[in-house]
Formats: structure tokens, sequence, C-alpha cells
């Protein structure tokens, strides 16, 4: 009875993994509520990081039950890019390991989004270590 119960047991905690990861994923319509509260949830370690008012333009958006991933860009208020050798980046400019890229990862809390990863400048990606780490789906990627 024991090993039944603990096989079950393994059984749904696997069958939770799987479905972890085989969530379908959606790209919230711009304008929408959904891509506002991410984008202001990720404005708050952008603005933090680089000094300064930003927005974004957004190169990948991907949300999939509770999480989301999102690959953006700083801008500027009005729309113009960002001088980044007046920023902390300006060595990494130098000697060509910048990217203005920043990859996210986001998790759904209650009525809002949580930042938990914000890489940023960097010219490689730790995404493969984030879905180890947090056993995200993999939908959110694509």
């Amino acid at each position: 009875m024991l090993y039944r119960k603990l096989a079950l047991a393994l059984c749904f905690s696997f069958s939770v993994c799987l479905n972890a990861f085989a969530q379908s994923a959606h790209t919230p319509a711009s304008g929408s509520e959904e891509r506002k509260a991410i984008m202001d949830a990720l404005r708050v370690p952008a603005e933090k990081d680089l000094g300064r008012k930003v927005i974004f333009r957004v190169d990948h958006l991907r949300v999939a039950g509770n999480w989301a991933f999102a690959r953006v860009v700083p801008l500027l208020p009005g729309g113009g890019e960002i001088d980044y050798s007046r920023t902390k980046y300006r060595t990494q400019m130098e000697e060509g390991a910048f990217d203005a890229e920043a990859e996210c990862l986001l998790r759904r809390e209650g009525d809002g989004w949580k930042v938990l990863e914000w890489r940023f400048g960097a010219s490689d990606t730790e995404t493969p270590i984030w879905i180890e780490k947090y056993r995200i789906p993999k939908s959110l990627l694509n």
C-alpha cells in the first residue's frame, strides 16, 4: 500500500512537471492590459539599471500560465536610442561585449507581475539556466 501511494505521488509530480513544460503560450497584444502590466514591471529594474526613464521595443514576449519571458530593448521615452557610452556599460561596449537587448523572466503574483530575472548588457543568454532553475514552460521561448 505504501509503495502504491508513493508511486501515485511520483506519477502526479511527474505529470505536474510535464504540464508546466507543455503549457501553450501567447503573445499579449500591443496595447493590452496584460502587456502594459508586464512592461511596467520591467520598467522598474531597467530604470534602476540605466538611471533614466525608458520605454521598450519588444522583440519577443510570450506568456504561459503565470510565466512571462521577454526580450526587450530599452529606448528613450521619445523612442530614441540610449547612448550607452554614458552608462556603466561603457567598458563592455568598448570591448565589444555589450548587447542592448534585455532578457527577462517574470512570474504573475496576485494581480501583478514580479521580475525574477533581468539580464541586460550581456552578449550571451541564460535561458537554458532559467529553464532548469525555474522549470518554466519551454513554449515561452518560441
